[in-house]
């Protein structure tokens, strides 16, 4: 099956080329799996290759350790799904299970998702590593995208990530889909500068997110509420609950 447009937009070099197929045995092997995890990888996964690997030897960056992460290489990971719905766990698993920072592409006919996570050395059990702060991007359909979609992409060529060292490298890469998420309630891809504020910016995110389940569940006790002074109350808290959005999102 040919590649996916979104490689042309990551230009990867073909010197990081690798195109081995990832058997999905190896996570049941290898990983404590759930039930339910289980069967999402047995029916929506089609297939998994590890398409790149960008290391010192197949690309000009620098490995990066210190007393937290140690970043020698990062994995482009192609994973073919027959089915959306359960993408956010399979990609949870699959950032856990290989300890190599990721760069997971997940794809579905014309449409494809990113997902990143950083790793960091466990405290709780020597030798192992931990993912955090997931992102998984919305789906994107590389045969019909929007204005957004096409700036999002367009940031993509790592020619322009810093290459001083892999963490850096791998930053820049997560902080540009961050800034895709943030797209969703901002209507504009839009970057920021440092990687301290790249952080606050993640919290805001989440704020946001918080935010928006308060309203719906606010909207949903407002349908079943018979009492009219009580969907008073709630129209009043609805309405709070939106204006705080308006004015996070104004900061995001």
């Amino acid at each position: 099956m040919p590649k996916s447009p979104i490689y042309d937009y990551l230009a990867v070099p073909d010197s990081c080329g690798l195109g081995k197929r990832v058997f999905k045995k190896l996570f049941h092997e290898y990983t404590k799996l759930l039930a339910a995890d289980k069967k999402a990888f047995s029916e929506d996964i089609e297939r998994i290759t590890w398409e790149y690997t960008l290391k010192p030897s197949t690309i000009p960056i620098q490995p990066y350790e210190d007393e937290q992460r140690e970043y020698l290489e990062i994995a482009v990971i192609d994973v073919e799904l027959s089915e959306q719905r359960r993408t956010a766990r399979i990609a949870e698993v699959m950032h856990r299970a290989i300890p190599y920072p990721l760069l997971l592409v997940f794809r579905l006919d014309s449409c494809c998702a990113l997902s990143t996570a950083h790793k960091r050395f466990s405290q709780a059990e020597k030798g192992a590593m931990v993912a955090e702060d997931m992102i998984l991007t919305r789906w994107i359909d590389m045969e019909n995208s929007g204005k957004v979609e096409r700036n999002f992409l367009d940031s993509l060529n790592i020619a322009d990530f810093p290459h001083t060292h892999f963490y850096a490298f791998y930053s820049a890469l997560a902080d540009r889909l961050l800034a895709f998420a943030c797209s969703r309630l901002t209507g504009e891809y839009r970057m920021e500068s440092q990687s301290t504020v790249e952080r606050s910016r993640r919290e805001r995110l989440a704020a946001c997110h918080e935010l928006e389940v308060q309203i719906e569940d606010c909207k949903a006790a407002i349908k079943k509420e018979t009492q009219f002074n009580r969907q008073v109350e709630l129209n009043t808290e609805l309405k709070e609950l939106q204006s705080k959005l308006r004015n996070m999102v104004r900061v995001l």
